[in-house]
C-alpha cells in the first residue's frame, strides 16, 4: 500500500488517536518555498506542487530516545535541548551560541528564501568554507558541526538577491566576482585564501555567469526567434541546467550587455521546469566532490521526475544543435 494513500493516512491517524486530517495540515506547514508556474514564478509555497524537504534526523530527547526522522523545517541543532543531531551523532553542545544563531537563520530567514540543507546552496557553501580551511590543521572529527555556523552565515549573505546578482551579472568582470566571493568566504569562515578556494570560486562564478547568459537569452520555445521566456522562468530553468544554485535567488536581470549571439535552448513547458526543482536537484553539481575527488552520487529523491524529462532535454539540445549547424552551412555556402 502506498504510504500517501488517503485510507492509509486515515488509519494511521485513527490508530494514533489523532484528529482527522492531522497529517495534511501538518504537511502544509512545511511546504518548501520555491518558484513554479502555478504562482507566476514567484517565491512561495505552492499547494499544487506540495514539495517538502528531505527527512532529517530528529533530536533524541525530542523523540523520547527513539531514532526518528522528521520533515519539518530546520537543521541539525535542537534549540530546545541544545543538542547536535546529525545521523548517528546526538550530543549536547557546550558552546552553542554559533549553532543557535545558525539554526534560527536556517529555520527562519533562509527558510523563507527557499533554502534548506538539501536545496544545493548549503552543500556549495560547505565546499567553499572547507576549501578556505585547507591550510588549517586537519580535524576530521565533527567537521559538520564545525562548519555549521560559518556555512549558514555565508548563506545568509550569498542568498540575498543583490549579492546573488553580483555573482552572476554579465556587466561585472569575472575576476572581480571571483575576488568578491573569496572575500565573503574568508570573512564568514575565518579561513584564508587557498588554491582550492580560488579554483572552486572560479568554477562557481563561471557556471553562474554562463547560466545567467542563458537565462537572459532563453527563447520562449525552441521554435521562437524573437519572444524570450519570462525572466523568472528562464532563471529557474537555467539554474537547473547548470546547477547554478545561487542563481535561483536573483530577482532582476541587471544591465544586459550586448554579447555575441550563441545558440540557447528554448524553455520547456512550464510544468517541466517546476517539477525539476525538488530537494536534491543539485547533488550532482560540479563542485560537489567526495574526499577522493569523484563526483558525489546523485540523490534518489526526485530522480523519477528528472528521468522523465531527460528525453525532452535531449530533444531540446538536438534541435539547438541542428539550428546551429544550419547557420554554419548557410555561412559556408555564402
Amino acid at each position: 500500500m502506498i504510504a500517501t494513500h488517503p485510507r492509509f493516512i486515515s488509519m494511521t491517524e485513527a490508530l494514533g488517536g489523532l484528529n482527522p486530517g492531522h497529517f495534511i495540515r501538518d504537511r502544509s506547514r512545511f511546504r518548501l518555498y520555491r518558484r513554479c508556474h502555478h504562482s507566476g514564478w514567484n517565491l512561495q509555497r505552492c499547494v499544487k506542487c506540495d514539495v517538502v524537504d528531505r527527512a532529517r534526523t530528529a533530536c533524541l530527547v525530542c523523540s523520547d530516545g527513539k531514532p526518528t526522522e522528521v520533515f519539518g523545517r530546520g537543521g541539525r541543532f535542537c534549540v530546545r535541548h541544545r543538542r547536535w543531531h546529525d545521523g548517528s551523532e546526538d550530543e549536547i553542545v557546550a558552546d552553542f551560541d554559533g549553532h543557535l544563531r545558525a539554526e534560527q537563520a536556517l529555520s527562519g530567514l533562509l527558510w523563507s528564501r527557499g533554502v534548506t540543507l538539501h536545496t544545493g546552496e548549503f552543500g556549495l557553501a560547505t565546499r567553499l568554507i572547507l576549501d578556505s580551511w585547507q591550510e588549517q590543521p586537519a580535524a576530521e572529527q565533527h567537521i559538520a558541526r564545525r562548519t555549521y555556523g560559518p556555512v549558514v552565515e555565508l548563506l545568509v549573505t550569498l542568498t540575498y538577491p543583490d549579492v546573488a546578482l553580483t555573482m552572476a551579472a554579465l556587466a561585472e568582470s569575472h575576476r572581480r566576482q571571483v575576488e568578491g566571493l573569496i572575500g565573503l568566504v574568508v570573512g564568514a569562515g575565518k579561513g584564508s585564501r587557498t588554491r582550492e578556494l580560488e579554483d572552486t570560486a572560479n568554477r562557481v562564478i563561471r557556471v553562474h555567469r554562463a547560466a545567467m547568459y542563458e537565462a537572459l537569452r532563453m527563447p520562449n520555445s525552441n521554435g521562437a526567434t524573437i519572444t524570450t521566456a519570462p525572466f523568472e522562468k528562464g532563471i529557474a530553468e537555467a539554474s537547473y541546467r547548470a546547477k547554478a544554485v545561487f542563481l535561483r535567488h536573483v530577482t532582476r536581470s541587471g544591465r544586459r550587455d550586448e554579447l555575441e549571439e550563441r545558440v540557447v535552448r528554448g524553455a520547456p513547458a512550464s510544468r517541466v521546469v517546476s517539477r525539476r526543482l525538488v530537494p536534491g536537484w543539485a547533488d550532482d553539481a560540479p563542485w560537489n566532490t567526495t574526499a577522493g575527488g569523484s563526483t558525489s552520487t546523485a540523490t534518489q529523491i526526485g530522480r523519477v521526475a528528472r528521468d522523465q524529462i531527460h528525453q525532452a532535454d535531449a530533444e531540446h539540445l538536438s534541435e539547438s544543435q541542428e539550428r546551429a549547424q544550419r547557420g554554419v552551412s548557410r555561412v559556408s555556402g555564402a
